[in-house]
């Protein structure tokens, strides 16, 4: 037994298990700091300063690979906001600039191969709302804003378009967007819903 405390299993190797010399405990990171380490995670980050009644659109295209992309987002303003998040968007969705992602590991010459355009028109139409989303009010002496995101992934559908809407309910409301994700394709092949109902499971 003493001889395997030191050892793991990973992808069908053996090598040295974490374990911290002073305290013999078991030392471990989450995965997502896993992908940070392999270059796999990206992150968009920035602000914009909306008009009350202004609109902003962010298009978002993902890779037509197995390589998927686990999403997490927030959102802050300093007023009255609300937001949209849409699946399989068409239509429209033209002028905008580039956003480049950029890589959380900084010695990582790794691209992400989600697309991003930002400013870009209204889509004519769109599969899914996956989310919509309003905060902040009007208060006495000046606007109260607030903010919203999710810390459990959304894992994008590959080869789709998405469009985030914001929607400025305030003058000089300052929005703040981060979006960060990592890029991983599964080990093993996930079976549907359907095949492992068919199959007695």
């Amino acid at each position: 037994m003493t001889a395997l405390r030191n050892l793991r299993i990973y992808d069908n190797e053996v090598g040295p298990a974490g374990i911290d010399d002073c305290t013999n405990t078991l030392q471990t990171i989450d995965y997502v700091h896993h992908e940070s380490h392999q270059g796999s995670h990206f992150y968009i980050q920035g602000f914009l300063e909306l008009g009350d009644t202004d609109v902003h659109r962010v298009k978002m295209v993902t890779p037509d690979t197995k390589r998927w992309s686990h999403f997490v987002f927030a959102i802050n303003s300093t007023g009255i906001c609300s937001t949209t998040f849409d699946e399989e968007a068409t239509g429209g969705m033209t002028s905008g600039s580039p956003v480049i992602p950029l890589n959380n590991n900084r010695n990582s010459d790794n691209l992400s191969g989600m697309i991003f355009t930002s400013g870009v028109t209204a889509a004519t139409s769109y599969i899914t709302r996956i989310e919509n989303d309003k905060w902040g009010a009007a208060g006495w002496k000046q606007t109260i804003g607030g903010g919203s995101g999710r810390d459990d992934e959304i894992i994008l559908k590959q080869n789709t378009t998405y469009l985030r809407t914001f929607t400025s309910g305030a003058a000089s409301n300052i929005v703040q967007f981060r979006a960060s994700w990592y890029e991983h394709t599964n080990k093993n092949d996930i079976p549907s819903v359907e095949s492992s109902s068919s199959s007695g499971g």
